[in-house]
C-alpha cells in the first residue's frame, strides 16, 4: 500500500488548531505564575509546575475584567481558552479570569448555596416597587465606613430633606451577620416609620464579602417586610443577597440613587410642567379672546333668543330716554337762569353805565350758545333713533322677511339646525303660522 502524501507545516498546525481549540475553549488550570510581563499593551506570563509549563496571556481588552492581576510567585487559578498560533506554532491560554488559588473552593461553595437557596424560592418571590417620595429610610452600614459616607453625601445632594436612621453593623468577620440580621430586623419595625431600607458596604475580596452569603441573613433580606436595595461592593461584585433583594445596586452610591429623587430633576419638571400649563393656558384665553371678537364683530344679538333681545332694547330705550335732548335743556334753563340772575346781581352792583356794554354783549352772545346746543342734541337723538330702529328684531319682517323659531322659541339660522319633520313657528309682520319640515 502506498503511503499518503505528506503534509506541509502549516497545514499540519491547521488540523491540530481546528481539533484542539474546541474542546478547550474553557479550561480552568491552576500553577505558580512566573516570568510575568506586562510592560506593554498585553500580558505576558509562564504557568508552571514541577515538569510542566504554560504560555499565558491577558489580552488589554480583558485585563479591566480581572479580579486579580497575576505576579511572579503566586500561586493562581486561572480560566480560558487555548489558543495554537499556527505562524509560531505555540499554544497560549488566553487568560479571562484570575483568582488566588483557594479562592476557587469558595466559589463551588457559592454556587452550591447559591442553588440550594435558589430551589427554596428565596430568590424567585416579586420584587417590590421602590417608594418615589420616601420621607424616611433605614440604613444599615459600619460606621464610619467609606459606603456610609458615600450613601449620606449622595442623600444630601439629592434629597436633603429625607429622614435617615442608621442601624450600624459590622461589615466583616464573626459581628457582621448577627448584627446585620438585628439592624434589619429593627429598622422593619413599623415604629420607626422607614419606607426601603438599604444594605451598603465597600469592595473587597470574596473573603471579606462572605458574610453577606450567609443562608440566614439572604433569607432576611428575602423576607424583610420593606423593600430592601443592596450596595454591597462594587459593580463587579456579587452575593447572595443582591439576588434576594429587591434593587442590586453596583456601588452605595447607586443605591442611595436609587432610594432617592433627584430634586434637580423634579425641579426641572416641574418648570417644565408649568411652563407648558401656562403656554396652553395662554392658547386657550387666545382661542376665547378670537371667539369672542368674532362674536362682537357680527352681533351677540344674532345668537341670542328674542327675549334677550327685547330686554336689550329696552334698556337701549331707558339709554335713549336718559339722553334725550329736553332733559339737557332743562339743565340748560336752569343754568341760564342762573347765569342771569347773577348777571343781573352784577349789573346792579356796578357803578355808573360803563359796565351795561358788557352785559349786553353777554346776553348777545348767550342765545346763539343755547341754540347751537339744542340742533347738537337734536342731531344726537335722530341718530340714537336710527340705530335703536336698526336693532328692532321686527324690522325685517316689515320688509317681507319671515322669521323661524324652533319648539322652544329660539331662531333657525341654518337649513341643517333642524331634523326632518320638526316642528317650526313662522313670524310675520302681523301674526304667525305652525310649520313641519319635509
Amino acid at each position: 500500500m502506498s503511503e499518503a502524501a505528506p503534509l506541509s507545516v502549516k497545514r499540519l498546525l491547521e488540523q491540530v488548531k481546528a481539533r484542539l481549540e474546541p474542546p478547550f475553549a474553557a479550561v480552568c488550570v491552576v500553577g505558580e505564575v512566573s516570568n510575568f510581563r506586562g510592560s506593554g499593551r498585553h500580558w505576558y506570563f509562564t504557568l508552571k509546575e514541577e515538569g510542566a509549563a504554560l504560555s499565558c496571556a491577558v489580552w488589554a481588552g480583558q485585563q479591566r475584567f480581572l479580579q486579580h492581576k497575576p505576579a511572579d510567585g503566586q500561586r493562581v487559578v486561572l480560566k480560558g481558552s487555548l489558543n495554537l498560533y499556527v505562524a509560531g506554532g505555540t499554544i497560549t491560554l488566553a487568560v479571562t479570569h484570575c483568582e488566588p488559588a483557594g479562592v476557587g473552593d469558595l466559589q463551588a461553595r457559592l454556587r452550591a448555596l447559591e442553588a440550594d437557596l435558589r430551589a427554596q424560592g428565596l430568590f424567585d418571590r416579586p420584587k417590590r416597587p421602590l417608594p418615589r417620595f420616601p420621607q424616611k429610610l433605614g440604613i444599615v452600614a459600619a460606621l464610619g465606613g467609606a459606603a456610609l459616607r458615600d450613601v449620606l453625601e449622595v442623600t444630601a445632594r439629592r434629597a436633603p430633606g429625607i429622614d435617615l436612621l442608621i442601624a450600624p453593623a459590622a461589615a466583616q468577620g464573626e459581628r457582621c451577620v448577627p448584627e446585620t440580621l438585628l439592624a434589619i430586623q429593627e429598622l422593619q419595625d413599623p415604629y420607626w416609620g422607614c419606607e426601603a431600607l438599604l444594605l451598603v458596604r465597600g469592595g473587597g475580596s470574596l473573603e471579606d464579602l462572605w458574610a453577606f452569603n450567609d443562608p440566614e441573613l439572604v433569607r432576611a433580606v428575602a423576607e424583610c417586610r420593606i423593600p430592601i436595595i443592596t450596595g454591597v461592593g462594587h459593580e463587579i461584585d456579587t452575593t447572595l443577597v443582591d439576588l434576594a433583594a429587591d434593587r442590586r445596586a453596583a456601588t452605595p452610591s447607586q443605591a442611595a440613587e436609587l432610594a432617592t429623587p433627584d430634586r434637580v430633576a423634579l425641579g426641572a419638571d416641574l418648570r417644565r410642567r408649568t411652563e407648558a400649563l401656562a403656554a396652553k393656558a395662554a392658547w386657550r384665553l387666545r382661542g376665547l379672546e378670537t371667539t369672542l371678537n368674532l362674536l362682537t364683530d357680527h352681533g351677540l344679538q344674532r345668537t341670542e333668543p328674542l327675549a334677550t333681545t327685547g330686554a336689550r332694547l329696552a334698556a337701549l330705550g331707558q339709554r335713549l330716554a336718559l339722553a334725550h335732548p329736553s332733559r339737557g335743556l332743562d339743565a340748560a334753563g336752569g343754568r341760564l337762569a342762573l347765569l342771569r340772575q347773577r348777571l343781573n346781581q352784577a349789573a346792579g352792583r356796578a357803578a355808573g353805565e360803563a359796565d351795561l356794554p358788557r352785559v349786553y354783549a353777554a346776553q348777545r352772545a348767550l342765545a346763539p350758545a343755547v341754540l347751537r346746543g339744542l340742533q347738537q342734541r337734536d342731531q344726537r337723538l335722530a341718530v340714537l333713533g336710527e340705530r335703536l330702529r336698526g336693532l328692532d328684531p321686527t324690522g325685517p319682517l316689515q320688509r317681507g322677511f319671515v322669521l323661524a323659531l324652533d319648539a322652544e322659541g329660539r331662531p333657525v339660522t341654518t337649513a341643517m339646525a333642524q331634523p326632518a319633520g320638526a316642528a317650526l313657528r313662522l313670524r310675520w309682520r302681523d301674526g304667525e303660522r305652525q310649520a313641519r319640515l319635509e
